[in-house]
């Protein structure tokens, strides 16, 4: 333990070198209520502090009743492991002491036994039995050894009376008494050299402090191979010399050190709480007066008690105020967090229906762009199929037209010079079955020219043994030129009949023939044929 605080102080001092005395208070204070924060959810001291208590009760009974100066030590060491502990068990013990040595006629153990019975009767706030005993013992004589430990319990016996009287009245006399049970303790007993330089801290010249500040303490009673319940003690009497975080400093030692020495009966975490109300931790100082509170149930301390019922109920109402303050503060930021929540929805919800809107323009643009590209393909289509078809048309034109001239012109010499018979043999070698076949020809290849997949995909909708191959290559059969015409935009019967020259019944037979087979029916054969794709060899060519 004592490595723990003598590693604890090496940090102090580092930081006194580092960053002077100022820093040095505010880190060591905020040090050592970090250590006490941990130390406060620490049970294994008090756990070891019983183990140690059973381990010396189980000693006692094994040890021969007539072993009268070992029993006696036992009862002794398991006394001072209870006194500061638990009064009850303190109160068996300490009787224990007193009948064994009543019982061996031993006058000064008796007298030494009543004495820690004061000691022990004072913090349990039974002043009415302790003043009993005070009279007892002032009726006797105390041996010189124990005079200064006896005017010491005496000395606080009268202070605890007078705080627990704290009127104008009585206080003040039981004050002086206290008072003066101390001089009579120093007159018996001087102060020791480290007693001597303890006491100096409550000199408040500012020379004194300059030259022994309160770090000098810390480090002087860390260093000086006391136990933890001494340097509680010893930091608990030190903390009534200084203030604010000098005060808290030394009174979170004297905490610590009362937790690791396992003792109930202490002020120092109760007055660490007030200080530590006064400088506005108000969570840390509510954690120490329950700690007050626990350590003054499980001892049985009255007059604890009592000076924690007078604080209790400032901390508790401070900090259902605090508590209060913290919760409206929690509502307005949660009420304010929930107004920017509904503002980021708001916005949100805004851009999502901006952006829906946005995605609905894109697709409505989308699907502009596809019809007018889809629109810019029929015309690109039927521009080219009228560049195509009207071109050979101009071209045959022309060609007929120059074939007319020059039979009119034969015709006409051969009935003017009387020739009849030649000018009809001229008429009669015009073959029109020819002409039109090769216009059917030639149409043909313009066509397959612009849609060269037409028969692959024409036979697509035809069920294989009902599909129609030309026999000749870049030509059709007149079934294939019909729905080659309706490809081109063609669908009225009569025109369709006049171009291949056969009745309408037969062109309406023809194309209910071919539906009836295809493996798809009515409107949808009609718009597959219609969506055989036609290929632009000028576009392929320029790109």
């Amino acid at each position: 333990m004592l490595k723990k605080i003598n590693l604890l102080t090496l940090c102090i001092v580092v930081l006194l070198v580092l960053k002077g005395d100022l820093a040095f208070c505010r880190s060591s204070k905020d040090s050592l209520l970090n250590i006490l924060k941990i130390e406060l959810k620490n049970n294994v001291y008090d756990h070891q502090h019983e183990k140690k208590v059973n381990n010396l009760k189980r000693t006692a009974k094994a040890t021969s009743k007539l072993n009268y100066q070992e029993i006696y030590r036992i009862y002794s060491i398991i006394l001072e492991e209870y006194k500061f502990y638990q009064f009850d068990s303190a109160y068996v013990y300490v009787q224990k002491i007193i009948d064994l040595s009543q019982k061996h006629k031993d006058e000064f153990k008796v007298k030494e036994g009543k004495i820690q019975l004061l000691q022990i009767l004072t913090p349990s706030g039974m002043y009415k039995e302790g003043s009993e005993l005070i009279a007892e013992l002032d009726s006797e004589t105390i041996p010189l050894e124990l005079r200064a430990i006896y005017h010491g319990h005496k000395a606080r016996f009268y202070e605890s009376l007078a705080k627990y009287n704290n009127d104008q009245f009585y206080a003040a006399q039981y004050r002086a008494k206290a008072t003066a049970q101390f001089s009579e303790m120093y007159s018996v007993s001087p102060p020791n050299k480290f007693e001597e330089i303890i006491g100096h801290s409550a000199d408040t010249s500012s020379s004194a402090r300059r030259l022994r500040p309160p770090n000098f303490y810390l480090h002087f009673i860390t260093h000086n191979g006391l136990s933890d319940h001494k340097i509680a003690m010893v930091a608990m009497r030190l903390s009534y010399n200084y203030s604010g975080d000098d005060r808290i400093m030394f009174l979170a030692l004297s905490a610590i050190s009362d937790i690791r020495s396992s003792t109930k009966d202490t002020q120092a975490i109760l007055k660490l709480g007030e200080e530590l109300y006064k400088a506005g931790d108000l969570s840390m100082a509510y954690a120490c007066i329950n700690k007050a509170i626990s350590d003054a149930e499980f001892y049985g301390a009255r007059g604890h008690k009592i000076d924690i019922q007078n604080v209790l109920p400032l901390i508790a109402g401070k900090t259902i105020l605090e508590t209060e303050r913290q919760r409206d503060k929690s509502i307005i930021y949660t009420l304010i967090f929930a107004f920017i929540v509904l503002i980021v929805l708001c916005v949100l919800f805004i851009v999502y229906v901006q952006l829906k809107k946005v995605k609905v323009s894109e697709q409505l643009i989308n699907k502009k762009n596809d019809e007018l590209a889809s629109i810019n393909m029929k015309l690109m289509e039927h521009t080219r199929i009228n560049e195509e078809y009207i071109g050979f048309f101009f071209k045959r034109s022309f060609s007929y037209i120059s074939m007319l001239e020059k039979l009119k012109r034969k015709i006409e010499h051969n009935i003017k010079t009387k020739r009849v018979n030649e000018a009809l043999d001229i008429v009669t070698s015009i073959q029109i079955s020819k002409e039109r076949e090769y216009l059917y020809h030639t149409l043909d290849q313009i066509f397959l020219k612009l849609f060269p997949n037409f028969v692959p995909a024409f036979n697509e909708l035809l069920k294989p043994e009902d599909q129609i191959w030309p026999q000749k290559e870049h030509s059709l059969n007149t079934v294939l030129r019909i729905f080659a015409l309706i490809r081109l935009g063609i669908k009225d019967d009569e025109t369709i009949a006049g171009i291949l020259d056969y009745s309408v019944s037969t062109i309406y037979t023809y194309k209910i023939r071919i539906k009836s087979k295809a493996i798809v029916k009515g409107e949808e054969f009609d718009r597959r044929i219609l969506g055989i794709k036609f290929i632009n060899h000028q576009e392929n060519k320029k790109t």
